[in-house]
This record gives C-alpha cells, structure tokens and sequence, in this order.
C-alpha cells in the first residue's frame, strides 16, 4: 500500500536507455514482418551491433524475439502474440471497468480496486481512489499474495480445489503477512468455499494491518471468473452495517460488469 504518489516525482527520473532501446528493437522487428538482421537493427535502433546483439539475445532467451536461421534474421517472439491475446482479453474488461470503479467508489467513497490472477499473485490492473484525507492505493501493476487478499480469495474460487493445491504444492505454509494471515491451505479452502457459497471475499487485516478489504468475483461470457473487484477500507470503519452496505454496493457493481462481459446468470438463463 501506497499513499498519494508524487507524480512530478515519476516524470522527472530518467528513463532506463537499455530498456529504451530494446523497446525500440521490438517496435522495428513488428514493422518490418520479414525480419532484420544485427547490422539492420543498428541502423535503425542508432545503436552499436554490439549493444543490439546484447539486448536482443536477452529478449530471444525469453521469448519475446526468434532468430531465424534460413535468412538469419530476427523476427518477433510468440511471447508478443501471448501479450497481444492478452491484451485483448483485458480491453473490454478495463473499458467496462474503469467506469464501474468509479460509480462503486462514488457510491461508497472508499477505494477500489479491479485485478486479475496471475500464479498465486493479484494483479492490480485499475484503481479508484477514495477522496478521503489519507488514502488508500494499490497502483496499476501492484502484485500482491493471493491467499491473504480478499481480491486473491475471489479470483481463486474460480479453480478447483485441486488445481490450487497444485498452486502451492511447493509451499508448506503460506507466507505470513500479518498477525492475521492464514498460513495453512486448508484454511484457505475454509474461505474459499464461503466466496462460492455468497459470492463474496474477505480479507481483515491479513494482508496489512488496518487494513480491510471486501471482494467479488467478475465473470465473462463462459461464466469463468476473470477478475475480480473489491472495495477496500480502514478497521475503524469496518462496522457489521457498514460492511452490509459495501457488500450490496459490491454484488451489484460486480454483477453489472460481468453481464457487460457477456455473463447470463441462472435465474436469467432460467428466464430464457
């Protein structure tokens, strides 16, 4: 958790000119479907073949460019095309969503947050904060533990049980955050059965002190859950009718967005 970040303080650091250019040799490799060669990416990224030739075998070991042997060129990595489908898959889901943050934090005047799951990590893809005096903000690209998050708990109910055993199987306890974590996967089954059963997540204090967080889960047209949404708050305000109004608020704002994915619940397929 962060307060207000200093944006001035962003812009003013000097980008990274490694990255620059990587960044660079991709743009050219995307332009140019027919592959280019160390000599032809110098020209065009105004670098040294020597700094090129490092860069780029750094982003063929993951991936993100392939050499082709035939014509020995350099031609864009599948690693690109899985963040392209990705990329489509969150589109509609952050044009939907931004919106919805914002009528559920006007609503509410608390913070929230949408993520996705990624392993056993919350991605923090949009945020919404609140205009109270001390604020509450995961930024965009914030990772944060799935097991001790109301956000993880939701996206996780998606899986098998099964399927998150598997998830885990290397770890003996899950790792304590707070004098709240639960550390022991059954008893993250516990909580994981309720979100199935009321359709809504969890987290008091588990994740940081003070700090609580009620969650839903987002559906698509397939009925698979594909993010998640919370509304996250301090522990003084954390009241059982305080509680019972965030939780109507949050049901009704994660509805919306699902059907606007494509989602049909049961009683309107019923309906049909």
């Amino acid at each position: 958790m962060s307060q207000r970040i200093n944006r001035a303080s962003i812009r003013n650091k000097r980008p990274v000119k490694s990255l620059v250019k990587a960044l660079r040799i991709l743009n050219a490799l995307g332009d140019c479907s027919r592959g280019l060669g160390i000599t032809e990416l110098s020209g065009t990224v105004k670098a040294p073949k020597s700094t090129v030739h490092r860069l780029i075998a750094t982003m063929e070991s993951v991936g993100y460019v392939v050499f082709d042997r035939p014509t020995s060129k350099y031609v864009l990595g599948n690693r690109v095309a899985r963040l392209g489908e990705q990329l489509n898959q969150q589109t509609p889901l952050l044009t939907f969503g931004v919106p919805t943050l914002e009528r559920l934090t006007r609503e509410c005047h608390e913070a929230s947050h949408l993520a996705i799951l990624r392993g056993t990590e919350v991605v923090y893809i949009s945020q919404e904060e609140s205009r109270e005096p001390v604020g509450i903000s995961f930024g965009m690209g914030h990772r944060a533990p799935a097991h001790c998050t109301a956000l993880g708990k939701a996206l996780l109910a998606g899986l098998s049980n099964d399927r998150i055993a598997a998830l885990y199987e290397s770890k003996k306890r899950l790792d304590r955050l707070t004098p709240h974590t639960r550390t022991k996967l059954e008893d993250l089954f516990s909580d994981i059965a309720i979100v199935r059963r009321d359709g809504v997540a969890y987290d008091v204090e588990e994740y940081v002190p003070g700090l609580c967080c009620i969650a839903a889960p987002i559906r698509d047209f397939s009925s698979r859950i594909v993010a998640a949404m919370c509304v996250s708050m301090f522990k003084h305000k954390w009241t059982p009718a305080r509680k019972a109004l965030l939780r109507s608020a949050l049901s009704r704002a994660s509805g919306e967005l699902s059907e606007k994915l494509g989602f049909v619940p049961m009683l309107k397929k019923v309906a049909i």
